[in-house]
């Protein structure tokens, strides 16, 4: 019998040894599949979960209004030590949204649309209402073009999530687009830098002045480094202007106010007073109200759309990585869909040495 009995002993030892190996093997394989999904829900919840480097309390008056899942997310994202640009986006963008929280969106109060909007334009020099009631666009032409630097969204799911979101928070509120608001497209959303030239100023240049400028300006891009930026939070103003403003993550090499910094020494004739005039800022006009949904709006929608807005938004990532130089042939053609010119300039600072 024992000699009959030591293989199957053998065997079931040999069996034995197969399925402990197969289960150890499948445990690893569900901890992988485990921690691959984790990390996607993790990149998908705009690091809801993740560990706060930047302690929320570091900004306790900036965020006081922000909901805790915003300040988790923004904490898991910006750097450790808070910086100067950092703080100052930051306090830059409460006090966008302070005049409108406080007495509403005061450009449905003006007569006409006659309010200062953007830029110094009116809405009523903006846009037009049709005889059907829709509102489009009042394409204005401009002897000199507006030459600008910008650094263009790029387009793909976050600049969907925006607009798709905006639209439908705007829909909550009775905004419907061509009817009572204008939408920017989502693929010319886009940063506003520098201007070398703006209608408030006129610089104009010859064939040879532009083409230096074009030079000058790619030298800046060669050495600049893409930026890495977190949208903190949504604001609506008082000029009634739906503005997503973004902050640099941690792990950035570029920033913004170094690349004004820089564009100011290449372009030594561009306009003293910049149409951006905050070094620090990184903004996207996502909306602009054009009327008010039933001809009177309550004072806190411009509060109740902005916690709204940052609540679904805050913690989206972006990495900026090219800038444009435009010529806009039409005042705010960026925004209103009108003539552009476009030369693209990558940022390439680890190609430059």
């Amino acid at each position: 019998m024992s000699t009959v009995s030591r293989p199957h002993t053998q065997q079931r030892k040999v069996s034995r040894r197969r399925r402990v190996i197969r289960r150890f093997a499948a445990l690893i394989a569900v901890a992988f599949v485990s921690a691959t999904v984790f990390e996607g829900v993790v990149l998908w919840t705009h690091k809801a979960f993740a560990a706060p480097w930047t302690s929320a309390a570091a900004f306790a008056e900036e965020w006081a209004d922000m909901p805790l899942k915003c300040q988790r997310r923004l904490a898991g994202s910006l750097p450790s030590r808070v910086d100067m640009p950092t703080r100052s986006r930051s306090r830059t963008y409460v006090e966008m949204g302070r005049t409108a929280r406080e007495r509403g969106i005061e450009v449905f109060g003006a007569r006409d649309g006659r309010s200062a909007a953007t830029q110094g334009l009116r809405l009523d020099d903006m846009f037009k209402i049709g005889v059907d009631g829709k509102i489009s666009p009042n394409l204005m032409v401009l002897e000199v073009p507006v030459r600008a630097i910008v650094i263009p969204f790029p387009v793909g799911a976050v600049s969907q999530i925006l607009h798709q979101g905006t639209v439908k928070h705007l829909r909550r509120f009775g905004f419907v687009d061509e009817t009572n608001v204008y939408l920017q497209n989502p693929e010319m959303f886009h940063f506003s830098v520098f201007h070398a030239s703006h209608h408030l100023e006129e610089h104009a240049v010859s064939e040879v002045g532009f083409r230096e400028e074009v030079s000058a300006i790619r030298s800046v891009m060669r050495k600049f480094c893409p930026i890495r930026a977190v949208l903190e939070r949504v604001t609506v103003t008082s000029g009634g202007v739906v503005v997503a403003g973004w902050n640099v993550e941690r792990t950035s090499l570029g920033e913004p106010s170094d690349l004004r910094a820089r564009l100011r020494e290449v372009l030594p004739r561009a306009p003293t007073k910049q149409l951006v005039s905050d070094a620090f800022i990184l903004h996207t006009t996502l909306a602009r109200l054009v009327r008010p949904p039933d001809g009177t709006v309550a004072e806190t929608l411009a509060d109740a759309m902005s916690r709204d807005l940052t609540d679904e938004f805050c913690g989206l990532e972006l990495t900026l990585d090219r800038a444009w130089f435009v010529s806009e042939h039409h005042k705010l053609a960026l925004a209103l869909k009108g003539a552009v010119d476009k030369l693209d300039m990558p940022f390439d600072c680890h190609s430059s040495g």
